[in-house]
């Protein structure tokens, strides 16, 4: 599906701007979001209580702000939609293992975006999309947070390239190490995973390639443990499953672009209503 782009802005833990889209979508299936099963929606995690986010511009800042680095299978994909605080898609991933810090055997990822009760579907940039039965590697954040438990889209799904097992970057890249400014991965090998969430193909430049420099699974996460180890610190804190008291998609401050053309199936975002949290 061809895109325009009115973007507006809004705070990212780590990021200085983030890009919100609505999308005109029918016939969205589950992959995407299915309509979420009435439950009893519980109080949002008071903020002051919680240590704030910050840029993720070094391997130390990554460290430092991660609560456990897990590898779990994507079982369930779904869409939430409260009037307090918005669409949200919730991610589970189960036959969870714990690399570094701790975890249950199942997750539960809650993050900004997902199915407007219309139909339509509330895009949020840099808050990472999973594909439904693949396996990741995701760093989970010891910090509060407001639109992804994710730290700073590091979400690597587990893909087979030249026989071997490796973890592909949101952007399409592989993993090839880790640096002094953090994760290092390769040119966009992958396509990107699409809205609907659909297993992406690699790139047709790419298929003759074995990508000798990108790390295997275990490769990487042997050395991201010995990384930690050799300087003496290790991963500490806590994952929240739910967002600070300010987070609401119905509050975002909403300016958008002037687009040139209108582009059919995008529908312009328009000024917010500010609704604030607890209230209906």
């Amino acid at each position: 599906m061809r895109v325009g782009r009115p973007w507006t802005t809004f705070r990212m833990e780590g990021r200085a701007r983030v890009a919100l889209l609505l999308l005109g979508l029918t016939g969205c299936s589950a992959a995407s979001g299915d309509e979420a099963p009435t439950r009893q929606e519980g109080p949002l995690v008071a903020e002051a209580s919680l240590r704030p986010p910050r840029a993720v511009d070094s391997l130390l800042s990554l460290f430092d702000q991660t609560a456990s680095v897990v590898e779990g299978d994507v079982v369930d994909v779904r869409s939430e939609f409260s009037p307090r605080t918005g669409p949200w898609t919730v991610v589970t991933l189960g036959d969870v293992r714990a690399h570094l810090g701790a975890a249950p055997r199942e997750l539960r990822l809650k993050q900004a975006g997902g199915l407007l009760p219309d139909g339509r579907q509330f895009v949020v940039s840099h808050v990472p999309r999973f594909v439904r039965g693949a396996r990741y590697v995701v760093f989970l954040r010891n910090t509060g947070w407001s639109l992804s438990p994710v730290l700073d889209e590091h979400a690597f799904r587990v893909e087979s390239v030249g026989g071997r097992e490796v973890l592909v970057g949101a952007e399409g890249g592989l993993v090839s190490g880790l640096g002094s400014a953090g994760v290092r991965q390769t040119a966009p090998v992958f396509e990107t995973v699409d809205l609907m969430g659909a297993r992406p193909a690699m790139r047709a430049e790419a298929q003759a390639r074995s990508a000798p420099e990108a790390l295997e699974r275990e490769a990487f996460l042997s050395l991201l443990q010995n990384h930690l180890r050799a300087r003496g610190i290790s991963v500490a804190g806590a994952f929240r499953e739910e967002p600070v008291t300010t987070a609401s998609s119905l509050s975002v401050p909403v300016t958008p672009a002037v687009a040139p053309s209108a582009v059919p199936g995008v529908v312009p975002l328009q000024p917010e209503r500010d609704i604030p949290p607890g209230q209906p």
